[in-house]
């Protein structure tokens, strides 16, 4: 029967691992237990004691880490290897969950007070389906992990045990991942060694053991193809969405690049009392928790959040993760399931959303074409779909209807299905789904401590760019050099609470050293002229495709493409349409706009890094910039009505603040005609009036009441009555701070409401308010306060407003 006890092996190598005998002188073991030597030793239960061991063949790679050893002499007597029944080789090839499976060695936790070693057997079950991209297998253990120790996994002289299920050997530990609490190992799976040559031929010259692998499951041909290709899908997943390019410099020559797990910060998240009322109140409701601890146990997620607060970010993160099999424990509801990433953007073209069997080829799934029939339908009808429905607000006010109907009813045929959707607070209501069990989240802003790491990460990722190795030895000073900076400018420590303002700022920072822009219409200008063209102008690339565009003219051609998007509702553009485009703004620019365009828009493609071209179509790189370009344009042209008519459709949100802040002469007009709109139509009135608001931040100059107009409707919606409404108030900007109440006047549930407002809209004013909140009557209201308060951290020494 296996496993024996006298075949489970302590090995010492390079360090202390363990293995397991094929025979009286054949020891498997962990490739990197042995790395560094050509010899080993081992000893087993009732052998001869410590043996010398041959390294006589090792693999180490990300397919397989394992080691074959032949002993100079018999590590077990002849009466003991007697015993030895015949060892079987097995995989499992279905994604069922095997239980009673278990793997014996000598981990550092079962060692005694002297360090003397001593065996562990860890049960518990398999999980095919967890880390599936990897290539292992996951044992994952039935039983209480052992605490931490310090430096180094308890599970550390594991590596290299056998694992074992329904008594025949699948796999050798090789690793216990991190984020498990230790609840877990992998497993190299033994069809990856048994096929690879070089073992075969040491075996062979050693034994005369056949090495047979078993499948103890069975599948038929269609759950084989079905396995096949999910691999294959999930591997393309991992890759995809693996990688994070920062908003730093987006020429094909000048991208930063960096892994997503490395740029990944686990925001925080703050669970949002529903408006009707879901059983829950607010002070039931976590005030705020990262990412994985806020998510726990949930299935059904509507996460909302502003534009540029890492919503995508954070799906990318989930696909990823999903697909590898390696979510974290708490996200252990999400495990073994398929992600699938809809970017509602992506078929904003399309006649309404596909049917599942088409979905994948409109989602550019390369290999779509492969899929076999109903593969899709298959794993929804199995509960095994984690769905990732990105942007909701990026769809057309009038389409959204349509989506949710979509969901709706792929949630009542496939009830099993796990979802997180995302979107911006003003673009759906948090009962947008009522009825389906989801849990709306609100993302925090990033606090004091997470943007200096943020700004950390982003300039130690130039030192993986070879475009930037010139900065490598300086980008620890250029961090350091800007979180000083911000330590005593009040202004950009609000920004930078923004992910991709973050961004944005590091960038600048990086090309005008000691220069940062103080408001957000100054940033996006101080970047966009960097995309644009300021850097290759400095590195002589002023002439590419024939042509010679200055910053004004490809400025002038980027806000032709952008209003025609806006215009359209669209986020991309044909490529034949754009040349179109492209040679009617090329008209007032000089002769010959039919022969210049095609160049022009190359040269904007290969040079601007503001635009990408993928399958025939263009898009911005960031819609930051064509919101940007496209509000510049609208403001040239005096398209105001067409702002006002479509300010209560989140998509065009950005579009009205950045307009208001170009409209150097009709910024009055704008503003006023956006409250007389509120005024009339009293279901758009409070999304109507917080964005008039919020421009106000934008603006250079308005009339002193034109202001007081724009602030008397603020006025009325305060002090907002819960959570989601604390949401939505808060986009309107830090104006807002001077309108909130004293804190003795308002309720508990309006003090609760106040405080998750105050800490969203951030600042010097905002961590006043929450310290004056944390004297109210009202125990959760002290506690929301105080942890809003501590999250703002220390307030810039330049506080001056």
């Amino acid at each position: 029967m296996n496993p024996h006890r006298s075949r489970v092996a302590a090995v010492f190598g390079t360090r202390q691992g363990s293995g397991y005998l094929l025979g009286p002188r054949l020891v498997l073991t962990a490739a990197h237990v042995v790395e560094e030597g050509d010899t080993a030793e081992a000893v087993v239960l009732g052998g001869v004691g410590e043996v010398l061991c041959d390294v006589v063949w090792r693999r180490k790679d990300d397919a397989c880490d394992a080691a074959l050893l032949v002993a100079r002499v018999d590590i077990v007597p002849d009466e003991v290897s007697a015993a030895f029944v015949p060892l079987r080789w097995g995989e499992l090839v279905r994604l069922d969950a095997m239980e009673n499976c278990d793997a014996i060695g000598f981990p550092l936790v079962q060692r005694d007070e002297r360090g003397n070693l001593n065996s562990e057997q860890l049960s518990g079950r398999v999980k095919p389906g967890s880390s599936m991209v990897s290539g292992r297998y996951v044992l994952e253990s039935s039983g209480t992990p052992p605490q931490p120790t310090a430096g180094q996994s308890p599970w550390s002289g594991l590596s290299g045990a056998g694992l074992f299920c329904k008594g025949a050997l699948i796999g050798v530990v090789v690793t216990a991942p991190t984020g498990w609490h230790n609840g877990r190992v992998e497993a190299v799976p033994v069809r990856v060694i048994a096929d690879d040559p070089g073992f075969r031929e040491a075996l062979g010259r050693y034994s005369s053991a056949d090495v047979a692998v078993e499948a103890l499951d069975e599948l038929s041909d269609r759950e084989r193809e079905d396995h096949e290709f999910e691999v294959r899908y999930r591997r393309y997943v991992a890759r995809r969405y693996g990688q994070v390019e920062t908003l730093g410099h987006g020429s094909e020559l000048g991208r930063i690049v960096w892994p997503l797990d490395t740029a990944f910060l686990a925001l925080e998240l703050a669970e949002t009392a529903s408006r009707r009322g879901s059983g829950r109140s607010a002070e039931e409701v976590a005030t705020g928790k990262r990412v994985q601890a806020a998510l726990h146990g949930q299935r059904r997620i509507l996460l909302q959040g502003a534009a540029g607060s890492g919503k995508t970010t954070l799906m990318h993160w989930l696909a990823v993760r999903a697909a590898q099999g390696d979510l974290p424990s708490e996200l252990d509801q999400l495990q073994s399931k398929v992600p699938l990433v809809v970017p509602l953007r992506a078929l904003a073209g399309s006649q309404g959303i596909p049917a599942a069997e088409r979905l994948l080829g409109e989602l550019g799934y390369p290999a779509a074409d492969i899929q076999p029939v109903g593969w899709l339908a298959r794993l929804l009808d199995q509960g095994r779909v984690l769905l990732l429905v990105d942007g909701i607000d990026e769809v057309q006010h009038d389409q959204r209807p349509q989506v949710r109907s979509w969901l709706e009813g792929l949630l009542s045929l496939y009830p099993d299905t796990a979802v997180v959707a995302t979107s911006r607070p003003s673009a759906v209501p948090d009962d947008w789904l009522a009825g389906y069990d989801f849990t709306v989240f609100s993302v925090l802003p990033m606090s004091s401590a997470d943007v200096g790491m943020f700004i950390d990460r982003w300039f130690a990722s130039l030192r993986e760019s070879s475009y930037w190795s010139s900065f490598r030895l300086r980008a620890e000073r250029y961090g350091r050099d800007l979180r000083a900076a911000m330590a005593t400018r009040a202004a950009l420590m609000e920004m930078a609470a923004n992910p991709r303002l973050c961004s944005l700022i590091c960038a600048v920072w990086l090309d005008r050293q000691g220069y940062l822009p103080e408001d957000p219409m100054s940033l996006h200008g101080a970047a966009l002229n960097l995309f644009v063209g300021q850097r290759d102008a400095q590195r002589g690339f002023s002439l590419t495709e024939g042509i010679a565009l200055g910053l004004d003219e490809q400025l002038h051609l980027l806000d032709a493409l952008a209003l025609w998007m806006t215009m359209n509702g669209t986020t991309e553009i044909a490529g034949r349409r754009a040349v179109r485009i492209v040679e009617e703004a090329l008209g007032p620019l000089g002769a010959h706009p039919a022969e210049q365009a095609r160049p022009a828009l190359r040269h904007l493609l290969i040079r601007s890094g503001a635009l990408r071209e993928t399958a025939g179509t263009i898009t911005f790189e960031h819609s930051t910039f064509r919101d940007f370009c496209a509000a510049h344009a609208i403001v040239d042209k005096g398209h105001f009505g067409f702002l006002v008519n479509h300010a209560h459709d989140p998509q065009y949100e950005d579009v009205v603040r950045m307009a208001v802040g170009h409209s150097r002469r009709d910024a009055n007009e704008l503003l006023l005609a956006l409250v007389e709109r509120g005024d009339r139509e009293p279901e758009h009135r409070t999304r109507i009036h917080l964005l008039a608001t919020a421009s106000l931040a934008y603006a250079a100059r308005v009339d002193p009441n034109v202001d007081k107009e724009v602030l008397r409707r603020t006025e009325a919606l305060i002090p907002p009555p819960d959570d989601a409404s604390a949401n939505l108030l808060a986009e309107a900007g830090t104006v807002v701070l001077d309108l909130l109440p004293d804190p003795d006047a308002l309720t508990a549930e309006e003090a609760r409401a106040v405080a998750l407002t105050a800490y969203k809209v951030g600042g010097p004013a905002a961590a006043a308010y929450l310290e004056r909140l944390q004297g109210h009557t009202d125990p959760a209201v002290r506690e929301r306060a105080r942890w809003g308060r501590a999250r703002l951290g220390p307030v810039p020494g330049n506080a001056a407003r």
